[in-house]
């Protein structure tokens, strides 16, 4: 019996329910995709449409000089945007913006076209403006408060601020190493949309708060800054070089005071100007120092013993060395130390690079910091040249003894020579003073940072003098003052040439000091690259050293330094005292910093006075500062009496008294101070004057 077929009605039924199942299947695949596989997918989709992030800027941290006036300052700018929910009528509200901005009602239209959300009109809008936007009250238009970085100074100091981009970024200079410090922590705020339709509300909920950027307040005074800018401006009018430096720096903090180069450019034009006028030359740029390192290996001599006081040198006009000559700038002919340093002889300096060990010369140019960074806090900083004896040359001492065979930058010759300054202290280049947080509630200031002593105090006390006599008689004479004491040293360093050798047209010429020279308050530097001129002209003496002077003088007398040039017939009387308030200051800044000399022993030879020359000392055991004064034989306790004796016969008898002596004039002693008979206890310092001896009948 065959079953009974199922009736057409059934059928459809079955198919019915069987499609209904099948996309129920289908439906239920779906969801299981949509809220297991790509549940996140979709979750950030649906944030993206209900949600907008917005970045919340704190104002940017000012910089200002010492004295604060302000170098860099964040000031306000607004931004309108419209939110589309909110706008009632779009047409209307652009009339009436187009009353207020600079802009037409089609271009605002045109920004915001057929799209919808929170859409940016017009960007950095002065306070006038944005409080006229404000006073329309328009729903959905919205105004953002913004900053935008401002240089009241325009160029000044240019090279050492550096610039920030238009997102609020340092991107040269300072506003690159401070960046963070300055620009802070930026918050978070989210708009949400927690309506249903196209005209509901929204909320803004600030996530993270921001965190407003530090101030700074730099070691560089702004006159000073403007000094050295305006006297360098004249200096490249008249030589017209590649470019020119200064700096000055205080040799007791290590604070720079001011640090300029040109060319230069305007921080508030910067994108107008070029990337090499960018560079902050004194520490970016390297070159062969020339004649002003003669001062170290000197340094290096009369701490180790080699040379003292009656050494003599005998200049032919070229120093020797085998298979090789060395040409001086003229015939000196047979000089001690302090003339050889006044008319930067070089033959002497061949001289004293064959009585020296190379490993002390090297361990001296080492501690003064040449071969690495200063750790000034900009960015880019070069770290010189200076190559260890194991990669020397039979040449390489003697070369390194007239500034060749290695490069430094300006920064780090001026350290150097600050270290000649305040007795002997190599200190930390310091260019920021201050920081201190918006509300002023958390601050940190920076005090000097001595490094290490690399010259013992008689022998620093020695060098200043040497110093003085190339500005008194030296090559040096253009960068004296009428009212201060000043000792520096002239440099011509010829530029190497990549084939081997040296340009004899291409030189830079410079001129390294400071004042006053017993009490030196600035070292300054002055260096031209490249200047035009003759071969008579090109001279840092004649160079460098006027602006120098020019400069020096007008700092002096802005920090309000007392002149300490005395007429010359108080010379006597003015010698002691000057040298009694150099001994005081050196003391005071000794007993802060007080650490052995690194790395060679202390000099045998006692200070001498300003603007003589001190007679040399015999060899004893101990320093003038331990030595006794103890009667002897020759000496009973009393100042003996050398009137009527030479130069010679008075120096080798007060030799052995551990006094400082100075000697003014020449031929047979006629005078001397204190007076014959004086006990010892109560000499500070002999002054003996010589007159020619009478000429025969």
């Amino acid at each position: 019996m065959k079953p009974a077929s199922l009736r057409p009605r059934a059928i459809r039924t079955l198919a019915l329910f069987a499609v209904m199942g099948l996309v129920l299947i289908l439906y239920m695949a779906r969801l299981v995709q949509l809220q297991v596989f790509q549940y996140d997918d979709w979750a950030r989709r649906s944030a993206r449409n209900h949600q907008s992030k917005r970045v919340l800027e704190m104002k940017r941290g000012t910089i200002t000089d010492r004295n604060g006036l302000e170098l860099a300052i964040s000031v306000e700018t607004y931004s309108v945007f419209l939110f589309t929910r909110e706008v009632k009528n779009m047409n209307e509200t652009a009339n009436l913006l187009a009353t207020v901005l600079p802009m037409t009602r089609d271009q605002i239209l045109q920004k915001v076209a057929n799209r919808k959300g929170y859409l940016p009109i017009i960007q950095k809008l002065d306070r006038g403006l944005a409080q006229k936007v404000m006073a329309l009250h328009l729903p959905g238009v919205n105004l953002e408060e913004n900053y935008r970085r401002f240089y009241p100074q325009n160029s000044l100091a240019a090279n050492l601020l550096g610039f920030c981009g238009a997102d609020g970024h340092g991107l040269e200079g300072l506003e690159l190493s401070f960046d963070k410090t300055l620009r802070g922590y930026a918050g978070l705020a989210v708009q949400e949309d927690v309506s249903f339709g196209e005209d509901g509300p929204a909320r803004m909920r600030i996530v993270q708060p921001p965190m407003g950027g530090s101030n700074m307040v730099l070691t560089i005074d702004s006159f000073i800054q403007h000094i050295l800018e305006t006297e360098l401006a004249k200096l490249v009018d008249k030589f017209k070089p590649i470019d020119a430096t200064a700096i000055a720096m205080d040799p007791m903090t290590g604070e720079i005071l001011g640090m300029a180069c040109l060319p230069t450019y305007d921080l508030n034009q910067f994108a107008s100007s070029t990337p090499d006028s960018h560079r902050n030359r004194p520490l970016t740029d390297i070159y062969e120092p020339g004649s002003c390192m003669k001062i170290f290996p000197t340094a290096v001599a009369l701490q180790t013993g080699r040379v003292r006081g009656d050494t003599r040198f005998y200049c032919k006009g070229y120093g020797e060395m085998p298979n090789r000559r060395v040409k001086c700038h003229g015939q000196h002919g047979l000089v001690d130390i302090d003339k050889a340093i006044a008319e930067s002889c070089n033959a002497t300096m061949v001289q004293i690079s064959q009585l020296i060990d190379g490993q002390d010369l090297y361990r001296m140019y080492k501690n003064l910091g040449f071969g690495e960074p200063t750790g000034l806090e900009v960015p880019a900083e070069s770290s010189g040249i200076l190559y260890p004896p194991s990669r020397w040359s039979g040449f390489s001492a003697a070369s390194l003894c007239i500034g060749q065979e290695i490069a430094v930058t300006g920064l780090q010759l001026v350290r150097a020579y600050s270290a000649i300054a305040n007795g002997g202290w190599l200190m930390q280049p310091r260019i920021v003073k201050k920081l201190y947080s918006h509300n002023s509630d958390i601050q940190e200031e920076f005090g000097p940072q001595p490094i290490r002593r690399v010259l013992a105090p008689t022998v620093a006390h020695r060098l200043r003098k040497m110093l003085a006599g190339v500005v008194e008689g030296g090559t040096g004479r253009l960068a004296a003052l009428p009212e201060y004491t000043v000792g520096g040293k002239t440099s011509t360093a010829q530029k190497a040439n990549p084939r081997g050798g040296y340009f004899w047209e291409k030189v830079v010429c410079s001129f390294i000091g400071m004042a006053p020279v017993q009490e030196p308050r600035i070292v300054l530097y002055v260096a031209v690259n490249e200047p035009k001129g003759d071969e008579k002209t090109l001279y840092g003496g004649k160079v460098a050293a006027p602006a120098f002077a020019a400069i020096l003088d007008r700092v002096l007398k802005h920090l309000k330094v007392p002149p300490d040039k005395t007429p010359p017939p108080g010379l006597a009387t003015a010698t002691p005292l000057l040298a009694q308030a150099s001994a005081a200051r050196e003391v005071s800044f000794l007993n802060l910093m007080s650490a052995p000399v690194l790395p060679v022993a202390e000099a045998a030879e006692a200070p001498r006075g300003p603007a003589i020359v001190t007679a040399p000392a015999a060899p004893r055991p101990t320093t003038a500062s331990e030595a006794s004064q103890e009667p002897t034989e020759d000496h009973p306790g009393v100042l003996p009496d050398v009137r009527g004796l030479p130069l010679r016969e008075a120096a080798r008898l007060l030799a052995g008294l551990n006094l400082p002596v100075a000697y003014e004039g020449h031929g047979l002693a006629v005078a001397q101070t204190p007076a014959p008979g004086t006990p010892l206890a109560r000499c500070s310092q002999i002054v003996v004057r010589f007159s020619p001896q009478p000429s025969s009948p």
